[in-house]
């Protein structure tokens, strides 16, 4: 991975987030991939072991702040629309001296603001073995960063996790969602999250929106955010990011068709 990565071989894909009641396009994620010479695209289940080596994560998640941070630059160059990107970062390296002010550098070398970027802590750490974390996100949200719980409900993105946190954004793990709406035992579980979620006035994504009737049943919560590969599955380019918009020349070539299909509410999926 080490070799893949100074050769150049890594890249970054964008995934459309939107909006539950108009269908528009809210933020993107930034997901990796690895074109291996050997084996072509590999999506990071197929080298996720490889990330518990410390050397490794540190690259690579330098890489990818780097890579997004001069996408963003570049599509905002051509007059492209802001939306927030969500990179994931493990919590240990989030709270390494120095983290946050290295971030801002690479957003200055690239002309942009922190706040274009959104961290997702990820599940893959406890995040009771960092005691100064609420320092950490209260030094990000200074410099207008949104941090976000990522896959809440798996690994350690639980309750206990939740309280001592302030978050802007949580993150529904896809496995509450696939037995909705069909299970009522799920239809609980799913809906009394949401309901805690909304009370602790946090942005709400829902992750693993894969069916028309998964996206129908979403509409009953019109202020949440959906993701999945019913919506759209993940772009190389920012410009191929479906819903993607400019910020005044929306007439571009093939803007009226992409933009149209974009412009329906989730609750007309079905």
């Amino acid at each position: 991975m080490l070799e893949g990565l100074r050769s150049g071989e890594f890249c970054i894909a964008y995934q459309g987030i939107y909006r539950v009641d108009t269908g528009e396009l809210a933020q993107m994620e930034a997901l990796i991939r690895w074109r291996h010479p050997d084996y072509g695209v590999l999506l990071p289940g197929a080298f996720s072991d490889a990330f518990k080596d410390a050397e490794i994560m540190h690259e690579l998640t330098w890489f990818v702040m780097d890579t997004v941070a001069s996408d963003i630059g570049a599509w905002r160059a051509r007059g492209g629309a802001h939306y927030p990107v969500a990179v994931n970062v493990p919590p240990s390296i989030a709270a390494m001296p120095g983290f946050a002010e290295q971030m801002e550098s690479i957003c200055t070398t690239h002309g942009i603001e922190p706040a274009c970027l959104e961290l997702e802590l990820s599940e893959s750490e406890d995040l009771a073995c960092f005691p100064g974390m609420q320092k950490v996100v209260r030094r990000f949200g200074d410099k207008g960063v949104s941090i976000a719980m990522d896959d809440f409900g798996t690994g350690y993105s639980c309750l206990a996790a939740l309280a001592p946190i302030e978050f802007k954004t949580v993150k529904i793990a896809k496995e509450l969602l696939t037995d909705a709406p069909r299970s009522p035992n799920a239809r609980m579980v799913f809906s009394s999250v949401v309901a805690l979620l909304t009370r602790l006035h946090v942005s709400i994504v829902v992750e693993g929106v894969e069916t028309a009737a998964q996206a129908q049943w979403l509409a009953q919560w019109p202020y949440v955010l959906a993701q999945g590969f019913f919506l759209a599955r993940p772009a190389f380019g920012m410009d191929n990011v479906p819903g993607a918009r400019l910020k005044h020349a929306l007439a571009r070539p093939g803007s009226a068709r992409r933009e149209g299909h974009r412009g329906m509410r989730l609750a007309d999926a079905a």
